[in-house]
């Protein structure tokens, strides 16, 4: 069974301008979605458009929450959350004519000690060796570093694989506990690595390599439209891009998709290769998408069967 954990979920909203931002104007917008989100909450939905199976755990609060849940139980998505007081945040993506997009993220509701130790009881419960976890996005307001990492220290104690995607920051303090896989994008790579941000793959794969001593079991650094290198300490290091297809309509979620391609793929137990090609193809389809809307397996290995593989 596949776990995500979305410490600080989100709703996500998605406006689509037709013309160029005016400050301290009226800016019409064209299109909207509101879709649930935060990056294990999108995880957890790609996962359920491929005909895959998890449970979201993590923190929700108020109304927003209870939506939140409400959204997740009409896709078909198994949820498990700690609700806390406050608010669910919501969270903002303008999406501007050329297709770039601007975010705006809220905080988030603070995370007590009382709520940490209620989440820490009912993760006990899914501590089964057979289940993959997904820890992802970043530490909620309240919660102390060494509290995320107590959660990391108990998943791993139990035996269990691990996949983590969150900030660059974030992420480093997880390399000694072994991650089985961390999926940085170009700017937490950057910021893992403390050099210029890049969209190169030999760049990049020189980027990772030292992240493997570090801790990192397999790393995946998604590239943006330069698709991504997957890199391990025994298969060959691979650079997976798909041919220039349909315009990306949004790379909101793009990346998310990607790592619930990943876990599906690890928990269904597909290769080394055909993971890394499965991800890329499930990102580039994504992207191609409005909002945060997440492919289909159909829409996926469309792009699939347009993969170039290199090896690096």
């Amino acid at each position: 069974m596949i776990i995500t954990i979305t410490l600080n979920p989100a709703i996500d909203r998605t406006l689509v301008l037709e013309a160029p931002v005016e400050l301290s104007a009226v800016n019409s917008v064209v299109k909207s979605y509101v879709e649930v989100g935060g990056r294990g909450i999108n995880v957890s939905r790609a996962i359920r458009a491929i005909g895959g199976e998890c449970v979201a755990l993590g923190f929700t609060a108020g109304n927003n929450g209870r939506s939140l849940k409400n959204a997740l139980t009409a896709l078909g998505i198994t949820h498990d959350f700690t609700d806390v007081t406050g608010e669910t945040r919501t969270n903002t993506q303008i999406v501007h004519p050329g297709g770039e997009h601007t975010d705006f993220n809220e905080p988030g509701t603070a995370v007590e000690e009382e709520d940490y130790l209620r989440f820490i009881e009912k993760l006990k419960t899914y501590l089964d060796p057979n289940n993959l976890f997904v820890l992802c996005g970043r530490i909620p307001p309240g919660m102390k570093e060494k509290q995320y990492l107590k959660i990391i220290r108990i998943i791993k104690k139990a035996g269990c694989s691990l996949l983590i995607d969150s900030d660059g920051d974030t992420m480093r303090s997880t390399l000694p506990f072994k991650p089985d896989f961390i999926k940085p994008n170009s700017t937490e790579l950057a910021k893992l690595t403390g050099k210029p941000r890049t969209h190169d793959p030999e760049e990049a794969y020189e980027y990772v390599k030292p992240l493997l001593a570090e801790g990192a079991q397999t790393i995946c650094a998604s590239l943006g439209h330069n698709g991504a290198i997957f890199v391990n300490h025994t298969d060959k290091p691979l650079y997976i891009i798909a041919n220039a297809g349909a315009a990306a309509q949004s790379a909101v979620g793009s990346g998310d998709a990607m790592v619930g391609a990943i876990a599906h793929a690890y928990s269904q137990g597909m290769s080394y290769e055909e993971t890394a090609k499965f991800a890329v193809a499930m990102g580039t389809a994504s992207a191609k998408l409005p909002g945060t809307q997440m492919a289909t397996m159909k829409e996926a290995y469309e792009v699939y069967e347009t993969l170039k593989v290199y090896t690096l």
